[in-house]
């Protein structure tokens, strides 16, 4: 789990320099019953450009893991929101 905790910190670096309003980490990881193999499930609010931010995440984040990045401002899943705001953990929120 430590490393873990070193890749979502880098994951708050990386948004925090792409200006994302808000990445919540959810999924099984943010509720704790994750294995080894489970993907990162991350939910993007009000990111200027979000595909930079998805690729940098692809491209530097140190980790073998499969990410799946929703940017929430284009996602129209009420279940999706539902399952974020209930489990998610925040891992970068700007103040603005």
């Amino acid at each position: 789990m430590r490393n873990m905790e070193h890749v979502y910190k880098q994951i708050g670096e990386i948004s925090a320099e792409e200006h994302a309003g808000r990445v919540v980490l959810f999924g099984s990881r943010a509720r704790g019953t994750a294995d080894a193999k489970s993907d990162i499930d991350l939910a993007v609010w009000d990111c200027p450009n979000f595909t930079r931010l998805k690729e940098r995440l692809d491209n530097e984040l140190w980790s073998l893991l499969r990410l799946d990045v929703v940017n929430m401002d284009e996602s129209s899943s009420r279940e999706l929101l539902e399952e974020v705001l209930r489990d998610g953990k925040v891992l970068h929120e700007e103040i603005r």
